[in-house]
């Protein structure tokens, strides 16, 4: 005796658990590259911002205190 009815069933369930396995797989791989894109823009902002206060982009950060400071301590 042949069951149509269940083994149809069956491949459908297979089918839609296929559609949503493939549809979270591409959520994640989507919002992985969107985290990649955002930080590639913030760096380039970041590095926009630097030039504009005259940093080019290997250079060594300098000191913007006062010379005559020594982080809070006190000459005698």
């Amino acid at each position: 005796m042949k069951l149509p009815g269940l083994f149809r069933k069956e491949r459908t369930t297979i089918q839609a658990a296929d559609a949503q396995d493939h549809a979270e797989r591409l959520l994640a791989e989507s919002l992985r590259m969107l985290g990649q894109v955002c930080s590639k823009v913030a760096d380039a902002i970041e590095s926009q911002r630097l030039a504009r206060q005259g940093y080019s982009h290997n250079t060594y950060l300098r000191r913007t205190d006062v010379e005559g400071q020594d982080g809070g301590a006190k000459k005698e």
